[in-house]
């Protein structure tokens, strides 16, 4: 089991992970990214999980569909927006529960926590666009 992010981001999963985390920022399906780098769409899944290994190439083709550098890619710079901030204890109690999950355990917590966030996105703009209806009256 990883001690530290290092470890944790090391390997095929931190790959993975940074794959999907351009992918979405890009807005694009894991069929329509599939599509442009030549692979299946669940070969695409499977790297995005860390269960499957990027080759070199596949890794050059990804690189030329975001258009960024291997330094980029590996590198990722905290969004201007999301300003960096300590881990607070409940961050620490979180982290230590998932610690304590298998590698299914794992991708499910991920996947409710991607849905719970997409959900307060979509909540937030929603009560947005009312909120800018009533004020322009539209």
């Amino acid at each position: 089991m990883a001690t530290n992010l290092h470890e944790l981001m090391s390997g095929a999963a931190g790959v993975g992970a940074r794959l999907r985390s351009l992918r979405k920022e890009r807005h694009l399906t894991q069929m329509e990214l599939a599509r442009q780098i030549g692979i299946q769409q669940s070969d695409l899944s499977r790297m995005e999980k860390g269960e499957y290994r990027v080759s070199l190439d596949n890794l050059f083709k990804i690189l030329a569909a975001f258009d960024v550098s291997v330094n980029d890619f590996f590198v990722a710079q905290p969004a201007a927006s999301e300003p960096r901030r300590a881990l607070s204890h409940e961050d620490m109690q979180i982290l230590h529960l998932v610690r304590q999950l298998g590698e299914d355990g794992r991708r499910e917590a991920m996947e409710f926590l991607e849905f719970k966030v997409r959900r307060e996105q979509q909540d937030r703009r929603a009560i947005a666009a009312r909120r800018e209806s009533r004020e322009t009256g539209s």
